[in-house]
């Protein structure tokens, strides 16, 4: 298997795992939706997303995360906000009564999003990560999720 197919693969396996976990937090009283998509690469990033942001905002920044710390800056982002909404004790129909769901343990919450962000970020090599913020909104956007834009050596990717 070559490089490239290796990749793609990953790939695959990313995307699996997005939507595996965005079936769970269907539980919720909103629906999730994770995704990772590869974008055409043009002349900028912004005319690469320009058939993104163009539905949803007048304008829009975007801002450049620190590389440096792109690790810890997903591991929260996903285990603090993504990934486990549908555990909200708030809810009581969302508890796990009898402790017989893996991924209500902390110390394997915290494993298994470990083990994606490695995977995630050794796959996919970013060499910027950019978050969106809309202003001027077109229209009301279901939104309540963050949206990022990761530039890789060839390739770049939206992940929401």
């Amino acid at each position: 298997m070559t490089e490239r197919e290796k990749k793609i693969f990953k790939y695959g396996i990313i995307v699996g795992q997005l939507e595996a976990i965005s079936k769970f937090n269907t539980k919720t009283d909103h629906i999730y939706d994770f995704q990772l998509r590869l974008l055409p690469k043009l002349e900028t990033i912004n005319k690469s997303i320009e058939n993104i942001v163009i539905y949803v905002s007048e304008t829009y920044e975007l801002k450049k995360i620190e590389t440096s710390n792109t690790f810890n800056f997903f591991l929260n982002l996903l285990h603090n906000k993504w990934f486990y909404a549908y555990q909200n004790k708030n809810e009581y129909h969302l508890s796990d009564n009898g402790n017989n769901f893996s991924l209500y343990f902390d110390n394997w919450k915290k494993e298994w999003i470990e083990d994606f962000v490695n995977f995630f970020l050794e796959t996919l090599k970013p060499i910027n990560i950019y978050e969106i913020y809309y202003i001027n909104l077109k229209q009301y956007y279901e939104s309540d999720y963050d949206e990022f834009i990761l530039e890789c050596d060839d390739e770049l990717y939206y992940f929401n």
